[in-house]
């Protein structure tokens, strides 16, 4: 029996997502008294973050809330990106739906509904003007790596991305709120600290014009001192070969992640995204020469409306550059509402889109070792995670890199340690 409020999460989809579920969960805890539960059977409160990015995600998000709904006797909440474009997915579930719009308010809208008692100073923490949700920086994500959201929305409106509508417009927070969090996380024992984003590349642009930018509040983070930065995904729709440039700096970790999506041309085009295969290469080709030993990933979407044998190839011989050292790949999925999802002549046949995200996975798997393996003899430095290798019980720490390694007997979570790889220490089955 529950004898006082505690609330659950679950979070499908990005790094985002999982953001903003820890804030609003602390929001809860500081402003509500409201702790977390150890399990949705012991939460009065669960909180299902949707993702609409594909079909497929949409669909899990259905089912989360649905399971929650008919398992527990919890007061279930959806919102992220399906409760924004999609709210009636939930029209039969009984839950309290609250879009991405209203997430800024949805600790206080519980409240409301439950008559718990709500404290919004309990935060401390001025807001100013222009700050988009949310407003302070969780610290549960992860006891060693923390999250830090700089940006929201797009500006792009690619012909198969739902995200603008989920997303809104491209959004900054300001520069002093990302300082004074970045500052609070280093004072906290975090030793990393990960910017996350829609449209990481385009921060800045709505606040600051052309005054104030990625490169400069990466500088202003370094010079606060004790974390090192790493990026989330950086969009080649805006990213320049001199903002490659002005971030490869001491401090910023040697891994990056570039939605390629394909190496055709045509398809590109199709896909309006705004740049060419030999954009690509140009930027891939800096990144190598800026950041010796970089890991870069790469998204590709397979089948798209219209795309061929030869556009698959290309997409092959593009991801085949050398600075490209993982692949997440995506079957097409047509989202209601975008352009490609009238591209209803050219859809491609789900085998044909099986057997090339197939492909592309076994690929992804062969240039993700074949990395690793030039990497063995090289320095790294690795951040100590909670992690426990299953076979020896060591700590498992994550180099700037990424690569995940057995670290040092008597290393401590939170830590960074210098390191040589070796074929004994890399976790080969591990990301």
């Amino acid at each position: 029996m529950i004898k006082k409020h505690t609330v659950y999460g679950h979070t499908l989809g990005c790094r985002l997502n999982a953001y903003e579920t820890e804030a609003l969960l602390e929001e809860f805890r500081l402003n509500c008294g409201i702790e977390r539960a150890d399990g949705p059977e012991n939460a009065s409160i669960i909180l299902v973050n949707s993702c609409a990015v594909t079909g497929r995600s949409t669909a899990r998000s259905r089912k989360a809330a649905r399971y929650y709904r008919r398992r527990t006797d919890a007061v279930v909440i959806v919102t992220g990106c399906v409760a924004q474009v999609a709210p009636e997915e939930f029209d039969d579930q009984n839950v309290v739906v609250v879009p991405n719009t209203e997430k800024r308010h949805l600790v206080k809208t519980i409240a409301d509904l439950l008559d718990i008692e709500y404290s919004p100073d309990a935060i401390g923490q001025d807001i100013p003007a222009g700050a988009i949700f949310p407003f302070h920086a969780p610290e549960v994500i992860s006891r060693t790596r923390a999250f830090l959201k700089v940006q929201d929305g797009c500006d792009n409106h690619c012909s198969y991305c739902i995200v603008p509508a989920a997303r809104g417009r491209s959004r900054s927070q300001p520069r002093e709120l990302v300082l004074s969090q970045a500052e609070k996380l280093a004072n906290a024992g975090f030793r990393e600290i990960l910017l996350t984003g829609v449209d990481l590349v385009r921060y800045g642009n709505d606040l600051y014009g052309d005054d104030y930018d990625l490169v400069k509040l990466v500088r202003d983070l370094l010079s606060i001192g004790r974390f090192r930065v790493r990026l989330s995904s950086m969009e080649p729709i805006g990213l320049s070969t001199d903002m490659i440039a002005g971030i490869a700096l001491p401090g910023v970790c040697r891994h990056m992640h570039i939605p390629i999506q394909s190496g055709s041309d045509r398809i590109l085009r199709r896909m309006k995204r705004m740049y060419s295969k030999q954009d690509i290469i140009r930027l891939l080709d800096k990144c190598m020469k800026l950041f010796p030993g970089l890991a870069l990933g790469a998204d590709v979407i397979v089948g798209f409306p219209g795309e061929t044998s030869e556009d698959f190839q290309e997409t092959i011989d593009l991801i085949s550059h050398p600075a490209v050292t993982y692949l997440h790949v995506f079957p097409f999925s047509a989202r209601p509402g975008t352009p490609a999802a009238s591209y209803t002549e050219d859809m491609i046949h789900t085998e044909i889109i099986t057997e090339r995200a197939v492909y592309l996975r076994s690929f992804s798997d062969e240039i993700k070792h074949k990395f690793r393996y030039a990497q063995m003899g090289k320095s790294a430095l690795v951040l100590v995670e909670a992690r426990h290798d299953k076979n020896s019980g060591r700590l498992i720490g994550m180099t700037d890199n990424y690569i995940p390694v057995l670290t040092p007997a008597g290393s401590r979570e939170g830590e960074l340690v210098l390191m040589t790889i070796r074929d004994d220490n890399i976790c080969w089955d591990t990301r």
